[in-house]
């Protein structure tokens, strides 16, 4: 809860560090590629990429947290039909002892943050700077790779939020923002396969790629079990308790 609660007192500080930490990045990769002899046209175009990681993770928050702003409704389609359960009333949910994003549920908060940081800090320092003079593969992958990142933090923040702010809609999200996850590395190896990457580009993206999408699938191995069983996730987010309790 302490966690939780420090997360929620912060969030202005967080998106204020975000926000600094990547336009110093960035600048670093932009001023990179004005020593290489980047012009001031070419220079303003590179930085909308840039732009677009930066304000990706923001807009998800503030989309979610406007979007979505009670957590009294249970969800009208159940999704997770395992085990045997006994519906609450909004009031017995809410006061129920398991309510509430504490427990193994603040390592999951936690855990989007964290992925959100480190995928971004992994594109920041595989890609190069964009360079004009680049050949056309190289361009290919850098938009490729950055869209897939900006849509997947976009995606994530909003899972975050939801959770969060315990949302019903969570668990469900969640698993199809894994899905898209997983569908996104395909995407990006599909759209690559006949631009004529070399062979020393192509093979370490090819294990990026791969790396990508089994972290995603460890995610759902060790967070899908607990999101379908957890007494604390059914009392929080599907008003449910189990039928023997």
């Amino acid at each position: 809860m302490a966690i939780t609660r420090w997360i929620e007192a912060h969030l202005t500080h967080l998106a204020i560090a975000w926000v600094s930490v990547m336009a110093l990045l960035s600048c670093a990769k932009l001023a990179k590629a004005a020593g290489l002899g980047a012009t001031m046209d070419w220079l303003a175009l590179a930085a909308i990429p840039y732009l677009a990681i930066i304000i990706a993770p923001l807009l998800g928050f503030l989309l979610a947290r406007n979007a979505f702003h009670s957590s009294n409704d249970a969800p009208g389609v159940r999704l997770a039909l395992f085990g045997r359960w006994r519906s609450l009333r909004r009031q017995e949910a809410h006061s129920h002892p398991l309510y509430g994003t504490t427990g193994f549920l603040t390592s999951l908060l936690v855990g989007l943050l964290f992925g959100i940081v480190m995928r971004t800090g992994e594109f920041f320092m595989i890609q190069p700077a964009l360079l004009a003079h680049a050949p056309a593969w190289s361009h290919i992958l850098y938009l490729a790779m950055a869209a897939e990142l900006a849509m997947m933090t976009f995606f994530y923040m909003i899972c975050f939020v939801l959770a969060l702010r315990r949302i019903p809609l969570f668990p469900k999200m969640l698993a199809y923002v894994w899905i898209l996850d997983i569908l996104a590395q395909i995407a990006i190896a599909a759209s690559l396969a006949g631009v004529g990457l070399p062979v020393e580009v192509a093979e370490p993206l090819g294990t990026l790629l791969m790396a990508n999408m089994n972290t995603v699938m460890i995610s759902i191995l060790i967070w899908m079990p607990y999101l379908l069983l957890s007494e604390r996730v059914n009392v929080t987010f599907r008003q449910r308790v189990s039928a023997t309790a």
